[in-house]
């Protein structure tokens, strides 16, 4: 049987000043979520299977659903950072362009943020373009996301 160079006092003192460090950095972020359709149906015109009335008009519409969460945001100069690079070489199907992030999240906000399509902080906003892949020295404590700029 291994054994272990760490005692399980040392990993939890270790795990806990990790979350330290990720509660210092981390800044909150608003991720938003596909939204929910909601179909009205007030008429005995309106078609279910494609949204639509006799006269063509929709009657669908979608609400926004919205979380804030605390994330480390790291800002990629993809001049710089190549696929290559021990740190992104996790996900090599990710295509980095100038003014790509990598945000850090614990495992409440890769819940939300794996159901996610998009997110915004300091005035812009991101497109959610990986699935997120665990870190942490001991096991997956935090997850990392890619983001891509969106132009609006």
């Amino acid at each position: 049987m291994p054994t272990s160079y760490i005692s399980d006092a040392l990993k939890t003192q270790l795990q806990g000043t990790i979350d330290n460090l990720h509660e210092t950095f981390a800044r909150t972020i608003t991720v938003y979520e596909e939204g929910e359709k909601v179909l009205i149906a007030a008429s005995s015109t309106y078609n279910g299977v494609y949204g639509k009335t006799n006269t063509g008009n929709t009657s669908v519409s979608r609400t926004v659903v919205s979380h804030s969460i605390k994330a480390r945001i790291k800002y990629i100069n993809a001049k710089d950072e190549t696929l290559s690079d021990s740190e992104i070489n996790s996900q090599p199907d990710i295509d980095l362009i100038n003014g790509s992030v990598r945000i850090t999240v614990d495992p409440s906000g890769f819940e939300i943020l794996k159901e996610a399509k998009r997110c915004e902080f300091e005035g812009r906003k991101y497109e959610i373009s990986s699935k997120g892949s665990a870190t942490g020295m001991l096991g997956p404590q935090y997850y990392h996301f890619f983001l891509k700029p969106l132009d609006e």
